[in-house]
Order: C-alpha cells, then structure tokens, then sequence
C-alpha cells in the first residue's frame, strides 16, 4: 500500500465526529506512527555520520556507532562510562577529518551535550566541537560556550568555502554553567543558520552559505589538536563534562 493511501487511511481513523472508522493497515498504523513520534518519512530521511555516545570507561578511543569509524583518540580525559570530564587545560578529543565528516552543500546539524558549572572567563570561550578555523580552506563549523554579561551561552558557526560566515547565540536568560545537562543543537541549510539549547524554541537567522568541504582533524574540548596547554586565551579548552555529540546530514 502506498503512502498516499496510508495518508487517507490516517485521516479517515481520526474519529473526530461521526461513524466508527474500520482498523488501519499495516502501513496506515506506520505512517500514524511515524507522524506520532516526529520521526522523518524516506522523503526527508536524516543521516547519522558521527554519533559519540561517550559511554566508554577507561580508554583513550572515543567510539562512532554510526558506523562510519570516525572515533576520536583521547588525550588527558577521564572516561566514566557516562560521559568525558575535560580539565580545562589539557583535555581533547581528536577525531580525523574524513568524507563523512565534511557536509559539502548538504544541509546538516551538529550537537552536543554538556554539563558544566563553569563560565569560560570575560572575552574568552569554550571550543565544544568544530572542525576548521577561520583561516581554514574549505570552511569550518563549531559549537562554542561563550560569556554574554557573566552567563555561559550556545554560540553556533558555520563558515563555507567562499568564506561566507554566519553565527547565532542561544539559550536565551538560561546560564549554561548551572550543573545542569544541557543539549546545544546547531543547524545549517543553504538558506539559514539555527540554535535550539534544550527544549526551547528554536533560533533561526537568514544567511546563504554554501560547501562547507576541509581537510582538518575534528576536535573536541578545544580549538586545534596542537593548542599550547593551559593557555585557555588560544587553545579554548573546555571545562566540565560532556555525554554526547553528533553530527548528521539531510539531502
């Protein structure tokens, strides 16, 4: 059965007003179903690329049960089997640049989950994930805990090959550092950047970009793989824990 007459069969079992309506099929129920749980229909099916569960303990290899291999080595981070405590000054994750980890032109989100009670210091940050720098060829995207008037706040940017770059906060009069686990989700279409930090509504700017397409490792905890040590001011070295991260992509 197709998916219009599944669609039909939906509408019909409504039971708003009026008679009883005779049982759904199989793909009636699945497409009830689907519409239920929000999940996405084959026509605008996400891809998982990279999902870090963070659930090893004792080890020194971040596992992707993507399935794509893209698992990251651990340097100076304390695995406790629910996620990674990162010391601020010495702790990263590394995880080689690979196809799947470079969007190109798709539309694709990236996200983590992080637990913290502390506020990166006055005009310094937080590197949460990203992959490229500023100077990078090909672009970058990052997730950054940033300081906004004493308050940790989600900062989302996406910089594409033509050096075309956008930014969006989130989290609105929430403080990120409250010992609380909070999600930051970042979204880039060709069209728009978006935030959404937990449950709250979610945060979308206009902004045209393009391939986003580079050579560099993925680093998480911290802006590069070779940032000097202790120096916070040019290696942003995140403080605190984090139990997840992801990146998927949409055609």
């Amino acid at each position: 059965m197709g998916k219009n007459m599944a669609r039909e069969e939906y509408a019909q079992a409504g039971g708003s007003h009026g008679e009883a309506k005779p049982p759904l099929s199989w793909a009636g129920r699945l497409f009830q179903l689907l519409l239920t749980a929000g999940l996405p229909t084959a026509a605008g099916a996400t891809t998982v690329v990279a999902q870090w569960d963070m659930s090893e303990f004792e080890t020194t290899t971040m596992a992707d049960s993507s399935g794509n291999g893209n698992d990251g080595a651990m340097y100076n981070v304390v695995s406790l089997g629910e996620g990674h405590v990162f010391d601020g000054g010495t702790s990263k994750i590394v995880v080689p640049d690979s196809p799947s980890l470079n969007p190109g032109s798709q539309d694709f989100s990236f996200s983590v989950t992080v637990h913290t009670d502390a506020i990166p210091p006055a005009g310094e940050d937080y590197d949460l994930l990203r992959k490229g720098v500023s100077s990078t060829r090909g672009g970058e995207y990052k997730i950054e805990m940033i300081n906004v008037n004493g308050k940790a706040k989600a900062l989302c940017l996406v910089k594409d090959s033509a050096r075309h770059s956008s930014s969006i906060r989130g989290g609105g009069p929430l403080n990120l550092a409250d010992n609380q686990p909070h999600t930051i989700k970042c979204k880039k279409t060709a069209s728009s950047l978006s935030v959404q930090v937990d449950a709250r509504p979610l945060l979308t700017k206009a902004a045209t970009l393009g391939s986003v397409n580079n050579t560099q490792s993925l680093t998480i905890g911290v802006k590069l793989p070779n940032s000097p040590e202790n120096d916070l001011a040019s290696g942003d070295w995140y403080k605190g824990v984090m139990s997840s991260a992801n990146i998927s992509v949409e055609p």
